[in-house]
């Protein structure tokens, strides 16, 4: 994908975030910073519709929240800040990864610009 062509920087942030968190081998730092920009700096769990119809896609919204439900309930009960240990060492990982994955497919299809259905 280029740089350039991010028409939102959530839209950017979100699909850089699951590239780190689609990588199972991601250090457990990698996993934090990724979690971190998922759950409070584009608030994907606290208003995951608020991209919807802008910089989240239809199709992409389920798996995104699904993605963030996930994240947060692993994140949540880490009160340390490193919540890279919570994440790749529970047996959610996996599924984490994979929601990363079908993300970053989806983004791809979609494009980097604005939802279609945005004027």
């Amino acid at each position: 994908m280029n740089e350039n062509h991010w028409v939102w920087p959530e839209r950017r942030d979100l699909y850089y975030a699951c590239l780190i968190l689609a990588d199972p081998q991601t250090s457990t730092a990698r996993a934090s910073e990724a979690a971190e920009t998922l759950l409070n700096d584009i608030e994907l769990y606290d208003d995951p519709h608020q991209g919807k119809g802008t910089w989240l896609f239809p199709d992409e919204l389920p798996v995104a929240d699904d993605l963030a439900f996930k994240l947060h309930a692993l994140a949540g009960a880490e009160t340390s800040g490193d919540w890279g240990h919570a994440i790749i060492g529970h047996p959610s990982w996996p599924k984490i990864c994979a929601d990363a994955q079908h993300l970053i497919e989806l983004i791809q299809h979609n494009g980097q610009g604005a939802a279609r259905n945005v004027r």
